[in-house]
Formats: structure tokens, C-alpha cells, sequence
């Protein structure tokens, strides 16, 4: 009972700090906004500062071996270079002790050495977990905006605009968000003198999206063998939109699999307590009749 309540009282804090810190915010237009105002709005909560004491245990982690930092580097640059290795692994090695320190205090005699390794295993793979949870929701993002991302370069394009120069004026107006600051890095990488090659490969690596890599190869084949840029980006954002229309058809056939767990579960009990609860207690009262 004392593991389920523990249980329990983990998933409600981990419940509550992913309402209150991964919702959707509403903020108002910066003209009805003062300067403080803005600031306080676009100001967000940074988790690292509790790790802060632990990064010196962990910033020469880097030299260790044994541990695949390959795909963990890539991970984090897909999502967003949101914090370092060493902060990573900081809260990895927060969570891991903490974790069964927290399981001891509340279930004191309870607790033996399986339990505490579980919960030290569980501690350790919740970074993992959330990592990829950033990347898919990054990805998601940059997905749904990429066709119009494809629509406004085609008819600056084909308007005569360069591409490099075409790109500068869409990412002045559009949308916040991850797309837009990708835009931002493939414009500041064009200042700092690399090739238009060399961008937009960098470009699909950060991002590790099929449709990006398909978006630059295009680009990058129509550049080499002067076909006209436009007519690449139309058949590209079409495809894009293609893509993206069959990944909702799969994800709408898969919602009845992902349903018939929880039915079985939580509804399908209830429903056969209400319906055969009486019957049964009728039967244990008179006994079988014929």
C-alpha cells in the first residue's frame, strides 16, 4: 500500500510540473505590453540553476567511454541545445539518488535493496524519456511548419530574390518558434562566411527530419545542376504535405491500440462490477436456482 501511495504522489508532482510548466501560454501583443511586462512573459523557468552544485562532478564525463555520448550530443542539439552534457548528466545523477532517498523516507520498513535499485533504474531513464519527449514535440513543431516555410521561399524565389536573401526576409515575419530559429542559425552561419552547402547540411543535421533532408538534397541538386529552384520547392512542399497527411491517417489508426489498454483496464472492470455486481451477490444469497 505505502508503494502505491509513493507511486502515486511521483506521478501527481510529475503531473503538476508538466501543466504548469509545459502548457500553452497566452500572452498579449508587445504593444499592449510595458517593457517589464514582455520581459516577465517571454521569461522562463530555468531548471538548470538546481543542478548547478553537481555540474562540477560531471563536466569531465565527456572523457569517460563507456557511455554512448554520440547519440545523447545528437539528441540535444535536435532538441534544441536546451542545456550541456554535464548539466544533462547532473540531472541524471540528481534523479537517481533523490529518487530513493524520496522512496526510503515514505516507505521506510517497506523499502529493501530491490526497490531501492528500481527506483534508481527509474531515476536514471526519466532524462532519456524527457530528452526524446523534447525532440519528438521539436520535431512535431518544425514539421507542421515546414509546407509554409517551402510556399514563402518559392514565391520570393520565383519573385527573383536570392535564396540566402529570400530566407532573411521570411524569417523577419514569421511565427516564433522552433522553425524560425533554426532560419536564424542558417542566417547567422551565412554571415559568419560558410557555403550554402554547408548550411543547409548543418541545417538538416540539427534538426534529423526525413522531410528536412529531403527539402535540402533538393536544394542542393537543383543548385548543382541549375535546374530552376522554384519549380523543386513546389514539388517539395507538396510532398512535404503528402508526408505529413499520411503520419496523421497512421497516428489516427493507431489511437484504437493505444485505446484498448486503458478500456480493458479501468472501464472494462467497472462495467462488469455495475452489470454482474448484483447478479453475483444474488447468487451468493439464494444460490442457483433452476
Amino acid at each position: 500500500m505505502l508503494i502505491l501511495i509513493f507511486l502515486f504522489i511521483v506521478g501527481a508532482a510529475a503531473a503538476g510540473y508538466y501543466y504548469f510548466t509545459k502548457r500553452e501560454k497566452v500572452t498579449l501583443p508587445q504593444e499592449l505590453l510595458g517593457d517589464k511586462e514582455v520581459e516577465s512573459a517571454r521569461k522562463e523557468i530555468d531548471l538548470t540553476q538546481f543542478v548547478r552544485p553537481l555540474i562540477p562532478l560531471t563536466k569531465n564525463i565527456e572523457k569517460a567511454k563507456f557511455i554512448p555520448f554520440r547519440n545523447i550530443k545528437r539528441n540535444l542539439i535536435s532538441a534544441g541545445e536546451i542545456m550541456s552534457i554535464p548539466q544533462f548528466f547532473a540531472f541524471k545523477l540528481l534523479l537517481t539518488l533523490g529518487i530513493p532517498i524520496v522512496g526510503i523516507v515514505f516507505l521506510k520498513n517497506s523499502a529493501n535493496l530491490v526497490i531501492i535499485l528500481v527506483l534508481a533504474l527509474i531515476g536514471y531513464s526519466i532524462m532519456d524519456i524527457w530528452l526524446k519527449h523534447q525532440v519528438k514535440k521539436r520535431q512535431f513543431e518544425i514539421i507542421k511548419e515546414l509546407p509554409t516555410l517551402i510556399d514563402l521561399l518559392s514565391l520570393c524565389v520565383g519573385a527573383g530574390l536570392d535564396f540566402m536573401i529570400a530566407l532573411a526576409r521570411i524569417t523577419k515575419d514569421f511565427k516564433p518558434g522552433p522553425l524560425r530559429s533554426e532560419l536564424e542559425e542558417i542566417l547567422h552561419q551565412g554571415r559568419v562566411g560558410k557555403s550554402k552547402e554547408e548550411i543547409l547540411r548543418s541545417f538538416a543535421y540539427r534538426v534529423n527530419i526525413p522531410e528536412v533532408y529531403s527539402f535540402v538534397r533538393t536544394l542542393i541538386q537543383a543548385e548543382k545542376m541549375g535546374t530552376p529552384v522554384q519549380n523543386a520547392l513546389q514539388i517539395q512542399a507538396e510532398e512535404v504535405r503528402i508526408n505529413r497527411f499520411q503520419r496523421g491517417e497512421e497516428q489516427a489508426l493507431k489511437a484504437p491500440i493505444k485505446l484498448l489498454f486503458p478500456l480493458m483496464v479501468f472501464i472494462l472492470p467497472v462495467v462488469l462490477i455495475i452489470v454482474g455486481g448484483p447478479i453475483l451477490l444474488q447468487f451468493l444469497r439464494q444460490g442457483i436456482k433452476f
